[in-house]
């Protein structure tokens, strides 16, 4: 039987990096767009392609990419949310209430740098 040995704290600016890494493995995902706005909540962070906010059921995140032109939107968007959830709660045990996802664009060239 394990017992709890204290509180571990993950903060705001190492989810952040976890969900751009997350991006940008994210098969057709060409960059990141600029640091996305959340409405109705206030990022505890913010930067490029990403923004996190926690509130009282977890941790809501919203991402701005850039896809690559002919890749289906929908199936993007939908794995980088499930590529996003997953580390989050695989590497930080954190609880994911969202993730939200905008394509900001469509790009013809293969992976470049993002902003930031």
């Amino acid at each position: 039987m394990s017992q709890s040995l204290g509180h571990v704290t993950v903060a705001a600016p190492v989810l952040l990096a976890l969900v751009r890494a997350a991006l940008r493995e994210t098969p057709g995902v060409v960059r990141l767009a600029h640091a996305p706005s959340v409405q109705g909540e206030t990022p505890v962070f913010a930067g490029p392609g990403a923004a996190i906010a926690i509130g009282a059921t977890g941790v809501h995140v919203t991402c701005a990419i850039v896809v690559a032109r002919g890749a289906r939107l929908a199936q993007v968007a939908a794995t980088a949310q499930a590529a996003v959830a997953t580390a989050l709660r695989e590497l930080a045990g954190v609880d994911v209430a969202a993730v939200d996802v905008s394509i900001a664009d469509v790009a013809a060239i293969e992976k470049t740098r993002d902003h930031g």
